[in-house]
């Protein structure tokens, strides 16, 4: 008998017959850490693949494999051929792992190996044996863990469907019998399969009991597991037959492929037998009649994906099956497992009744799904019931057995999996899988369980979506027929819901209009007098359609201009030019008539967009009436409203221009009104007579015509100036003249030219001398004073009836306040009807910007959306003023120790500041 390697670390997961044994206690842990394993192989058989093995004799092959062998001192010889072309050797001894790594290293230096591994021995992944019946079996379920079977039913059993189980073979059983077809005995030797012969057309599990040491040292004696009849039954039991239990796919037929058998099997044999499971050819074996379409692999060990078994599962993914594997029971990252670890697989882990992770189940990224594996260590129910033998080691009468682990887990997958290909035939493995992955119900605390638990009802709906006949629904067309209304299509939902793309085409009496997909359509003129109609069509991912035509519209009408009422633009004069302007008429392009109207009648051949006014209009109001046209459109006419009284050329005038004269201080800076017959003249709306005036910073003339007169069209009409306010350069004396004002201290210069321009004087003491005070809070009555001096102390008589009624007349500065009313600089505060000043009352700096912004005469100034301030808001008082200021460069602000700028806009302002603002003025 040959001997054979066994990966170390394989999870035999407990089981229980009901209702004997009590469940085993244990609690639930996170996954620890990733470990890599590092565990070397102990093996006697070896799988070498050449790059272009039918180039090379097998006498050179034997050659060669001798070599190799002779370094670690055994001898070899080939055994066979494997299905994806690789060559079993055995050597004549179990090597050491280091042996067996050197042997490897040996082969794998020529280079024309493609790989060369050992031949590893697997092992299924859950042993000992229970039974129960259907209300058991929670994993159908729709309570948390389990996959809603009994809803998936609706839509397949499976019917059709074959899965290969690719495990220790099939025992007889009445509840299974039915839905296992012929399968086969990859076990290639003797000693193994126990049947007495190597390769043959009987699976039947001949049972994988052993004694203690048997299959490794340590390895303790274990009975027969019928691993394989257990996870048939979970597949494809039959349901509805009044005893035992219903696989998932009920209706699915079993393929057994007995690759399992003492210790385990070998890759190779493996390997061949999902090659072979498929239809592919194997070397001595016949093809097999009923190809699966899905894979079943509750299988394996720890070690890298060996070469030789991700062939064979790349051959599986062309031969369009699906391959279903057990993540493992080890309670490490799946990485580290065959064939979880491999390409071209579906990584299923074990799931509870709690719709946690099982204790023992792998964990990682490779994993797919999870599954239904079970934990009895609580309550023996809490596993997966499925068919088996009552045999210790050799097969006697059917039983039902509850198991748990990975295992158990996988076959979940296989059987949704089949249903999913009988649904859909021409589902790939890759759709498969990711039909399975997106289709799922959230599982609790488990970041590395894959997408989540297998949801079998979910699954099934979501082939179902794309393999049910489409069922459209006829459009219906809502919006007026009219050019230039808009129409819209309403639909009600189609079968599937939710899976197909729509699209959309109008069409113009049945013929498809070009680029009439939206799903609306603005009418234009070319659909006038016809009708419309829309066709939805349905288009599902894979290409197929159906499609579904409204009804026509009634006839599309005309549609209505939307039109404005025209003006007049020029002055009605004799020998002017008078221009129609239309506005915006809609929908644009407009064609556009014109007729003109003298005292309502309509003027001959006075039909264009101009109009010259002569003699015979003068005393008659001229109008225009526009007509707009447009194809497909109502035509519509619009007048505009009547001009004045056309004046007569004698009347109409040019006005003589407004001048400035700027002086080098305020009190100099005049402008002056002409002398200009038919026209008067305005400042600030007010009129303003012929001759010299007193200006003060902007000033903006705007020139009228008297009655009777008109301005001649072009002839300027408006003029504008800014006088400076500060006046010439000033150099500070190098006295100063207030005691209280250093000449090194901030703002000499400024209080010093106040003191020179005769705005502030300051206090004259006993003494003589002046203070000016600087750090004093300005109050609102020395303000007024000073504004007034700035301006250049104008001639200004103040009234005997004080405006404000908290100022007298013969209080200090009541000239100053009342000249700063009447000047609209400041209005005050007006209570209960009354007006007040608060003279006496410091000014806040917010304030003072909004009086400096009028002395300014109310300067053309747009506020920019945000200032460099962050205690100035745009929405607060005085924005604008105090924008006007900073822009200005009368105040920057504070700059702060964190680098803010800062207005304060609501402090009291000093006198030194508020002579460093007036000396800033623009």
């Amino acid at each position: 008998m040959r001997s054979q390697v066994i990966f170390a670390g394989i999870i035999a997961m407990v089981g229980a017959a009901l209702p004997a044994l009590p469940a085993v206690a244990d609690v639930p842990q996170p996954p620890p850490a990733v470990v890599p394993n590092n565990s070397k192989v102990s093996t006697d058989q070896f799988i070498v693949r050449f790059k272009e093995r039918d180039r090379i004799q097998s006498a050179e092959r034997e050659s060669f494999f001798g070599r190799a062998a002779s370094a670690v001192g055994a001898s070899v010889q080939a055994v066979r051929t494997t299905a994806t072309g690789g060559d079993v050797i055995k050597t004549n001894r179990k090597l050491a792992p280091e042996e067996a790594d050197d042997l490897i290293s040996a082969l794998a230096a020529d280079p024309n190996v493609e790989y060369a591994e050992p031949d590893v021995i697997m092992r299924p992944y859950s042993v000992a044996p229970n039974d129960t019946y259907y209300p058991i079996q929670w994993a159908h379920s729709v309570e948390p863990g389990g996959i809603h079977v009994r809803e998936a039913w609706d839509l397949s059993q499976g019917e059709g469907g074959v899965v290969a189980v690719v495990d220790t073979g099939i025992l007889d059983h009445s509840d299974l019998n039915p839905n296992i077809l012929p399968g086969y005995d990859m076990i290639s030797t003797a000693a193994v399969a126990r049947d007495g012969n190597g390769r043959d057309a009987d699976p039947t599990d001949k049972g994988d009991y052993n004694s203690a040491g048997q299959c490794g040292v340590g390895v303790p004696a274990e009975s027969s597991s019928w691993h394989g009849t257990h996870v048939a039954g979970i597949i494809a039991a039959v349901a509805g037959n009044g005893k035992g239990v219903a696989g998932v796919a009920p209706k699915a037929k079993v393929v057994p492929v007995r690759v399992l058998g003492l210790c385990g099997g070998y890759t190779s044999d493996i390997t061949d037998g999902i090659v072979w499971a498929v239809g592919g050819n194997v070397p001595g074996v016949p093809v097999n009649p009923n190809p699966a379409r899905v894979v079943n692999l509750s299988l394996g060990a720890e070690a890298a994906c060996p070469s030789s078994f991700q062939s064979a599962l790349d051959f599986a993914s062309t031969r369009n099956a699906a391959v279903v594997v057990a993540a493992g029971n080890e309670n490490i990252d799946a990485a580290y497992v065959s064939p979880a670890n491999c390409r071209n697989v579906i990584t299923v882990a074990a799931s509870t009744r709690a719709k946690q992770r099982a204790y023992y189940s792998n964990y990682g990224n490779n994993v797919d799904l999870s599954a239904p594996g079970g934990d009895m260590r609580y309550q023996v129910t809490d596993g997966i019931v499925s068919t088996l033998n009552n045999g210790r080691d050799v097969a006697t009468g059917e039983e039902y057995y509850i198991k748990a682990g990975t295992s158990m887990a996988a076959p979940h997958v296989s059987a949704v999996a089949a249903m999913i290909t009988v649904m859909k035939p021409s589902a790939t493995p890759f759709e498969v899988e990711q039909r399975l992955r997106a289709n799922i119900s959230l599982m609790s605390y488990c970041a590395v369980c894959g997408t989540g638990l297998l949801n079998a009802a979910a699954a099934l709906k979501d082939v179902w979506m794309d393999v049910t006949p489409i069922v459209p629904s006829k459009p219906t067309i809502e919006g007026k027929p009219q050019v230039g209304e808009t129409l819209t299509v309403y639909t009600s939902p189609w079968v599937p819901v939710g899976r197909l793309a729509m699209h959309y085409q109008w069409n113009r009496n049945g013929v498809p209009i070009p680029d009439g997909y939206p799903f609306s359509y603005t009418l234009t003129p070319e659909d006038l007098g016809a009708t419309l109609s829309i066709t939805q069509t349905g288009v599902r991912a894979d290409g197929t359609s159906a499609s579904a035509v409204s009804a026509p519209t009634a006839p599309i009408a005309p549609g209505p201009l939307a039109a404005v009422e025209p003006t007049i633009s020029g002055s009605a004069y004799v020998g002017s030019v008078l221009t129609a302007e239309t506005g915006t008429w809609e929908p644009s392009p407009v064609d556009h008539f014109y007729q003109w109207n003298l005292g309502g009648a309509p003027i001959a051949g006075a039909v264009g967009k101009d109009y010259s006014v002569v003699n015979e209009d003068a005393g008659k109001p001229i109008s225009v009436t526009v007509t707009g046209s447009k194809v497909g459109y109502t035509t519509q006419s619009l007048s505009s409203k009547p001009t004045v009284a056309v004046v007569p050329a004698d009347k109409v005038v040019s006005p003589l221009p407004a001048t400035f004269a700027e002086a080098p201080y305020m009190q100099g800076d005049r402008y002056t009104i002409p002398a200009s017959p038919g026209v008067e003249y305005q400042v600030d709306g007010v009129t303003v007579a012929a001759g010299t005036h007193l200006a003060r910073g902007q000033v903006r003339v705007v020139a009228k015509a008297e009655d009777g007169y008109m301005l001649r069209t072009g002839a300027p009409a408006q003029w504008t100036a800014y006088f400076s306010m500060r006046g010439p350069n000033f150099t500070a004396p190098a006295v100063s003249p207030f005691k209280d004002v250093l000449t090194t201290q901030q703002f000499y210069k400024e209080m010093s030219w106040m003191a020179d321009r005769k705005i502030s004087e300051g206090w004259v003491a006993a003494d003589k001398s002046r203070t000016y005070r600087p750090l004093t809070p300005i109050n609102r009555d020395a303000m007024a004073a000073f504004l007034y001096r700035m301006a250049g102390s104008p001639d200004y008589t103040p009234p005997a009836q004080s405006p404000f009624n908290d100022v007298l007349t013969t209080q200090p500065f009541y000239k100053e306040m009342a000249w700063l009313a009447e000047t609209g600089i400041s209005t005050g505060w007006t209570e209960n009807g009354a007006r007040s000043y608060k003279p006496v009352t410091p000014i806040n700096r917010d304030a003072m910007a909004a009086f400096l912004y009028r002395l300014a005469n109310k300067p053309d100034y747009v506020a920019p959306p945000w200032l460099p301030f962050n205690d100035v808001s745009p929405s607060q008082q005085f924005y604008k003023e105090m924008a006007w200021m900073y822009e200005s460069g009368i105040s920057s602000g504070w700059t702060d120790a964190y680098g803010s700028r800062t207005y304060q806009p609501l402090s009291p302002i000093n006198r030194d500041a508020m002579a460093a603002f007036l000396y800033r003025m623009p």
